[in-house]
């Protein structure tokens, strides 16, 4: 097994990234919160577009609906959880990412 096979499996494996899939799965069964996202995205849209023609009243409506939505999302039981361990696990990529790129900084040093 290469070295690569080996830290994909070690990810995989991993239980936060496990318990991550089951709550992502959860999430993505949940027919409410599904709705809420797919509003919360077309809210981000406009947002974006308001801003992008500077319409203050618009980026005000769009903001204040956008964050509404987004506590409504994070409200739910498993949200909280879900973030949590997102933000957990972005934190553990970069820090294998930063591990690698040393390794190879140190490598191309030699």
């Amino acid at each position: 097994m290469s070295e690569k096979e080996k830290l994909i499996e070690m990810i995989q494996n991993d239980a936060e990234i496990q318990r991550y899939k089951r709550i992502e799965q959860l999430i993505n069964d949940h027919k409410e919160l599904n709705q809420k996202f797919n509003e919360l995205k077309r809210v981000q849209k406009q947002l974006v577009n308001a801003k992008h023609i500077g319409k203050k009243e618009a980026i005000d409506a769009f903001q204040a609906q956008y964050d509404s939505l987004y506590q409504a999302i994070e409200d739910y039981p498993l949200m909280a959880d879900y973030l949590a361990l997102q933000s957990d696990i972005n934190e553990m990529i970069q820090t294998i990412v930063a591990i690698i790129e040393e390794g190879l900084e140190k490598e191309f040093e030699k």
